[in-house]
């Protein structure tokens, strides 16, 4: 087999596009073809992934295929490896940003491509839509990365913790702590975040008072949640579809 285990000086001296990856765990180079791959920890969700890289015509190593939400670092290695394999026996490679979980999902849900990434919500600054298709778990991973990318330390709560606040956030200085909270609503374009929502969030937002609360959805909201919100414009702010897009214009 000439897929090689290689050091991460050796994967960082490739003409890697910027991706931000998560902590990566182990490097992987072909001999025989322009193929390279990486295993990474996810460091809130505690699982294991892998991407693998081609070098594009403008000789840039890209993003082409990926896993997510694997066991343990020997199975994502065993993963990367075997599909490595084949495509260097196949002499070719196919993009595909996607893939189906292994995992039992509602809603026909598709996970991401690894940790959120900075070639990832490139990727999704180009196609928004592709948002629709992320676990609610991965749109939150994706609202928090931008977040930290404007500056806020961010902290994920747990995915099993009750409504009102996804997201933890802080803007810190020496003067004073500015503390956000964000819930987040993976919707489809046609199902629109309602008031109650809009309640549950600010009843959580007085009883841990927070500086500000955010509801950030990919779908949009209803007439009677933005009468309401209007009430506490002061404590609560709401971005959809169209601000997340508008977000991602950063990349």
């Amino acid at each position: 087999m000439s897929i090689q285990e290689i050091s991460k000086e050796e994967f960082d001296s490739l003409n890697i596009d910027s991706m931000g990856f998560f902590p990566e765990k182990a490097w992987f180079r072909s001999s025989e073809i322009d193929l390279a791959g990486t295993v990474i920890r996810d460091p809130w969700d505690k699982d294991w992934s892998y991407v693998v890289l081609a070098k594009d015509e403008d000789h840039i190593y890209r993003c082409i295929k990926s896993d997510v939400s694997l066991p343990n670092q020997a199975h994502a290695e065993d993963q990367i490896l075997s599909l490595m394999s084949e495509m260097e026996s196949k002499g070719s490679f196919e993009e595909n940003f996607y893939i189906e979980s292994k995992e039992i999902i509602t809603d026909d849900a598709i996970n991401v491509v690894t940790s959120i990434d900075d070639q990832i919500k490139i990727y999704l600054k180009k196609n928004p839509e592709k948002m629709y298709d992320l676990t609610p778990r991965k749109f939150e991973e994706l609202v928090a990365s931008i977040l930290k990318d404007m500056g806020f330390d961010v902290e994920l709560t747990k995915a099993t913790r009750d409504g009102g606040r996804d997201i933890i956030a802080y803007v810190r200085n020496s003067v004073s702590s500015y503390l956000t909270h964000i819930e987040c609503k993976k919707y489809a374009p046609d199902n629109k975040v309602g008031v109650g929502i809009i309640r549950e969030v600010l009843g959580v937002h007085n009883l841990r008072q927070a500086t500000k609360s955010i509801i950030v959805t990919t779908g949009f909201f209803s007439r009677d949640a933005i009468k309401e919100a209007e009430m506490a414009k002061n404590h609560l702010d709401l971005k959809d579809f169209n601000d997340l897009k508008s977000w991602l214009q950063q990349y």
